[in-house]
């Protein structure tokens, strides 16, 4: 009994086995017919069946990192895209927009507080002093030192204050504007804009002639503001220079009427244009192409030009001495 338990029993201490005399199986070694149980072994097919199923519990980690691994690829790739679309095509128009509303901010501040703080009842006679010559008639004017430094340090302190409050507002453009489309202008994010002072600002009090009518000149005494800024949006600063110049009184200066004038042709004009000596407008001669002789005439690629005669009269002459006298003289020949 020993002997067949060992040598061909598969017993286990809770169940006998079912003997079956069936033909063995081609795989085994052994040869003969050996008896075999029909408890469920797992067999080779259901080992790589249990095994597969394991590796594929295991393998959907790695797949969601491989998946988040390649999401994480594409969205930095289309983040450094976006970027440098923003850098080359929408940088240059929104710094040209944010220029132009900085601009207008700055310029709008200062006129205003200039306006109401330095003009507000102030004697402007005292900033000219005239020049006048023995017979009281103006020759000349100069500006009022002491009168200029004041206005000129007032408009420095006006002018830095109001870069300050400036400083404080942050203004916002469409990102469609920078587009370029009308139809996309008011839309999109909007980007803030800032502005900050740069340096210090430069006052200069000047004047500027300006002429009116014959006899009249029109003085305009004006402060001209120069600050340096730095515009400021996201990903970008660049410096810019902000100059306004702003008119605070005008001087007419009367000069005495002349008797006679010439316009733009060379004629006289005036009450007395009869005693006004003649002029002759220089003209340009065209060399003729060849021939000699006193007359310079001639017509070259559609430009006609008079022709000029040197005629030396003889004074005994009655019909030259007139013509001639009459080109050079003040109008008072006679027949």
């Amino acid at each position: 009994m020993n002997r067949w338990r060992s040598g061909g029993f598969r017993a286990r201490r809770w169940r006998w086995p079912k003997i079956s005399w069936s033909k063995r199986r081609p795989g085994w070694k052994s040869s003969g017919w050996r008896p075999w149980s029909r408890l469920p072994v797992a067999s080779q097919s259901d080992a790589k069946n249990a095994s597969s199923g394991w590796s594929s519990r295991q393998s959907k980690p790695k797949r969601k990192r491989r998946a988040f691994f390649i999401a994480l690829v594409i969205i930095t790739l289309l983040t450094v895209q976006l970027f440098v679309y923003v850098d080359r095509n929408v940088k240059g128009p929104l710094m040209h927009l944010a220029k132009i509303r900085v601009k207008q901010i700055a310029t709008q501040a200062i006129n205003r507080a200039i306006t109401d703080q330095v003009m507000r009842g102030r004697e402007l006679d005292k900033l000219i002093e005239w020049k006048t010559d023995s017979r009281g008639k103006v020759t000349s004017f100069v500006l009022n030192y002491n009168e200029h430094m004041r206005i000129t340090s007032e408009t420095v302190d006006i002018v830095e204050s109001s870069l300050k409050n400036i400083h404080e507002i942050s203004d916002k453009i469409p990102l469609g504007q920078a587009l370029g489309s009308p139809l996309i202008a008011s839309f999109g994010p909007r980007i803030p804009v800032k502005m900050e002072p740069q340096g210090a600002v430069k006052v200069e009090l000047n004047t500027r002639p300006m002429d009116v009518g014959i006899n009249m000149v029109l003085v305009e005494v004006y402060i001209k503001v120069t600050e340096e800024v730095a515009i400021v949006i996201p990903f970008d600063l660049e410096p810019e220079v902000v100059e306004t110049q702003i008119p605070i009184s005008y001087l007419l200066v009367v000069g005495d009427v002349p008797m006679y004038y010439y316009d733009g042709k060379g004629q006289p004009v005036g009450a007395n244009r009869e005693k006004a000596p003649a002029l002759s407008l220089p003209m340009q001669s065209v060399p003729s192409s060849g021939g000699s002789g006193s007359i310079s005439g001639s017509k070259q690629e559609g430009i006609t030009v008079p022709a000029q005669t040197e005629t030396h009269a003889d004074p005994t002459a009655p019909g030259e001495t007139g013509d001639v006298q009459q080109h050079g003289s003040n109008g008072n020949t006679g027949p």
